[in-house]
């Protein structure tokens, strides 16, 4: 599955002022979002990407935090909740993180910016939520965000780095572009790494810019305070075969967090749209001619916006703008109106210090929902759009303790039962006995096993000890559905008398 989500340094959405004069004002419909869930990932995650990393045709979540050092997997239930997170081992303070099929198999890998480790690292997916090793790839000082795309024409993905020396703090600095040769990568080609006056790079965006078919590269870059210079946008132009040269420097705003191009006034030229985070504003650059832009048009954000993404969220057909805001921990959401004018559609709360977002329909009900990382709370934020009702399970239990008289045969059954006490309708996927006494029990699958509870239903499980061998047995019951966090685990013991 092809992702449509972007990866950003910092999460983004903006609440904000309609913008160019003589718009002409379009009635926006509703936007209604599910109270938000939430998730735990790794220890302060940085990075967001969305993929189906294990096949079943299912978004799924990949955050990567910068102080547990790995990757957190959050597979996806179909009906906007997830699965526990499970973590995979990376380099040293993964930031940035990305979706591509770099081999070309069909399965989607991912690429880890290590800031400390001045590296780049390939995870190659093997389908049903693994992946491979970590390959590590050299591409600047301190890279902290990256971009995937064709860069050279040849049909493979290419990545486009942004080193930021962990924004500002160990020069040089610099962007540069790792050739994807047969799903490995070529030495780095490095851009800009002098003559910037202090800044440092932020973002990255890809997009065709003079219609040539290859996609064109856009930097932003920023102080660390209000020192000028500070926020400047610098456009390089493809000319093919991974040949980039300088094409324009544009003026985009102060301390500039984020970047995106894209059409938001239907000429179909890409326009461009910058963060700036310590102004609490996002600049909507309009592009006119051969590579001209108009005068930046400021929309008002909530506290800190540190990234940006767009896309049709009310359904009318035109881009809208979403940001996320790092200090007023919320996302923001201006409606386009199809002429490059924004209205504001209000500020969803997140969790602590977002960071990074993604846009992706979770639940399948054919609108597009908001994930965002957070890096104060360790956790992901899912906002879903629409009505959507979320099922919620209640065990009876969390262990079993089966009575030390084996000979008794009623002591050797006890169930769990399991119970819907959601909204929405509760499927039980599956059960599995693990451990390594999991032979000494067994478990009637038949009454809840692909059955669907509705609100205030439940069903029983029957679990058996089996064993008749002398000591203490000990294994898990794993029970799999579609509520947020499973699979839910219930502890199992037996004790033979021989």
């Amino acid at each position: 599955m092809k992702s449509r989500v972007r990866r950003f340094v910092t999460a983004c959405l903006a609440g904000g002022l309609c913008v160019p004069c003589g718009a002409t004002s379009v009635p926006a419909q509703n936007l209604v979002f599910t109270p938000v869930l939430s998730a735990g990932v790794g220890a302060r995650p940085e990075g967001l990407t969305v993929g189906d990393f294990n096949g079943d045709g299912r978004p799924d979540i990949a955050t990567s935090n910068g102080a547990s050092d790995d990757v957190s997997l959050l597979l996806g239930n179909g009906n906007g909740t997830f699965r526990a997170a499970y973590a995979v081992g990376v380099g040293e303070s993964p930031m940035g993180l990305a979706t591509g099929d770099f081999n070309r198999d069909g399965t989607p890998d991912l690429a880890v910016a290590e800031t400390g480790a001045h590296r780049v690292s390939i995870l190659a997916g093997q389908g049903r939520g693994a992946f491979a090793p970590p390959v590590s790839y050299p591409s600047g000082q301190g890279p902290t965000a990256l971009s995937v795309g064709d860069v050279d024409g040849d049909g493979d993905q290419d990545l486009v780095v942004v080193n930021s020396g962990r924004f500002g703090h160990y020069a040089p600095f610099s962007w540069s572009i790792l050739l994807n040769r047969d799903g490995g990568f070529l030495p780095p080609r490095r851009f800009e790494s002098q003559g910037r006056d202090g800044l440092f790079p932020t973002d990255v965006s890809l997009a065709d810019l003079d219609d040539d078919g290859l996609p064109d590269v856009t930097v932003t870059w920023s102080q660390p305070s209000w020192r000028r210079p500070n926020g400047y946008v610098s456009v390089f132009r493809n000319r093919g075969g991974g040949r980039l040269t300088p094409w324009r420097t544009i003026p985009a705003g102060f301390t500039l967090s984020a970047v995106t191009q894209t059409d938001v006034d239907a000429d179909g030229a890409p326009d461009l749209l910058a963060a700036s985070m310590f102004t609490d504003s996002v600049n909507v650059l309009l592009r006119r001619g051969s590579g001209g832009y108009t005068k930046p048009a400021h929309l008002d954000a909530g506290f800190g916006p540190v990234a940006l993404a767009c896309e049709d969220l009310d359904g009318d057909g035109a881009r809208d703008l979403m940001a996320v805001n790092r200090a007023s921990r919320s996302v923001s959401i201006l409606l386009g109106r199809g002429d490059g004018s924004f209205q504001p559609a209000g500020q969803y709360a997140v969790g602590a210090a977002p960071t990074a977002m993604g846009i992706e329909d979770f639940n399948g009900d054919g609108l597009p929902d908001i994930v965002t990382a957070n890096s104060g709370s360790d956790d992901v934020s899912i906002l879903l759009s629409g009505t959507a009702v979320i099922p919620s399970m209640a065990l009876s239990t969390d262990a079993l303790r089966f009575a030390e008289d084996v000979r008794a045969p009623a002591h050797r059954t006890l169930p769990v039962t399991v119970s819907n006490v959601g909204l929405g309708p509760l499927r039980i996927a599956g059960v599995a006995l693990e451990g390594p006494d999991a032979q000494a029990f067994s478990v009637d699958e038949a009454p809840c096993v692909g059955v669907t509870l509705a609100m205030g239903e439940r069903c029983a499980l029957p679990v058996h000890f089996t064993s008749t061998a002398r000591g203490t047995h000990q294994a898990q019951l794993r029970i799999f559905d579609n509520a947020p966090g499973g699979p839910r685990v219930v502890t199992l013991r037996g004790t033979g008398t021989g």
